[in-house]
């Protein structure tokens, strides 16, 4: 069986460095599933790999890590069954037509879900869980960057769980935060009156998801000083009090938050989808920034 593959051939801009390469792919490896994928989402962390911004892989590189595809062969035992509809972590890459994936990476999707909601949930729906599992017990929370996917669904979980949530987004997307239920604020000149002028007292604390000193310098101005400050952007920060959090894989995470936007208790938004073959101009939208939710790949 052959696999269609999107690799970055060098670091730079992806009408320059992005394409398709098919290969044969070897015996399936015991404890996972082969996968005909049927979409894939696109995160922010995929196009600065590919511009060299972060380097974690030798060239070609591969790009990818979330899925909703249908199973088309099984190596061990497993509840799954060929044919099922299933979406998950990938082990490596997604951004193919066929990838392996190991069986405990692979939750059942909703028969009511779409492809493109499906493929679009799993790194998102995870991070946002390890997020709020490593803030801890708090009662006010400040987003910055927000809009994207997974801002906004950390701002659902937040309110599910009765925090108080100001996030920060451009203007065009004031709307929209504001209808996750968040209090919400133009990001830029004057950000740190802005919120005080909507949300008094400290901060229990804060998570930066758009990497920039704004963000570092307005949570260390308006977060309790024994609060938690995080960053998942995986950018260098100025103050060591801004702490990274690293997405934790877990499945059950995964199915709490796919179950809820089955079941229309939390807000899925797609940005843009492009077929797969549309991959490159994909990824130059992703790089310009102020999505809201999601950008995914069809196949």
């Amino acid at each position: 069986m052959k696999s269609t593959i999107l690799i970055g051939t060098d670091f730079g801009k992806a009408s320059e460095v992005l394409q398709f390469y098919t290969q044969e792919l070897p015996a399936l490896t015991p404890g996972f599933a082969r996968i005909q994928v049927k979409s894939a989402g696109i995160n922010p962390i995929d196009a600065r790999r590919m511009t060299g911004e972060f380097r974690h892989s030798a060239l070609p590189q591969t790009f990818g890590t979330e899925f909703a595809g249908v199973i088309l062969e099984i190596n061990g035992s497993s509840n799954f069954k060929i044919g099922d509809e299933v979406l998950g972590s990938g082990a490596g890459f997604t951004h193919a037509t066929v990838i392996d994936v190991p069986l405990t990476n692979l939750i059942l999707k909703p028969e009511n879900m779409s492809w493109q909601t499906a493929g679009s949930v799993a790194g998102v729906a995870q991070t946002a869980m390890t997020i709020l599992d490593e803030l801890g017990d708090i009662k006010s929370l400040l987003i910055h960057g927000a809009s994207g996917g997974v801002g906004s669904i950390t701002i659902q979980l937040a309110k599910e769980k009765g925090i108080e949530v100001v996030a920060t987004g451009s203007e065009k997307n004031q709307d929209y935060l504001k209808s996750l239920g968040a209090i919400p604020v133009v990001y830029g000149h004057g950000l740190v009156e802005q919120i005080n002028a909507v949300f008094s007292g400290e901060f229990d604390a804060s998570v930066d998801m758009a990497g920039t000193e704004e963000a570092t310098q307005t949570s260390l101005a308006t977060v309790n000083p024994n609060g938690k400050m995080a960053t998942i952007a995986g950018r260098p920060v100025s103050s060591s009090k801004i702490q990274n959090i690293w997405v934790k894989r877990d499945p059950k995470n995964l199915k709490y938050v796919v179950d809820g936007i089955a079941q229309g208790k939390f807000t899925w938004e797609i940005d843009a989808t492009y077929k797969f073959d549309d991959a490159i101009k994909a990824y130059e939208k992703i790089l310009q920034g102020h999505n809201r939710g999601k950008l995914v790949l069809e196949f």
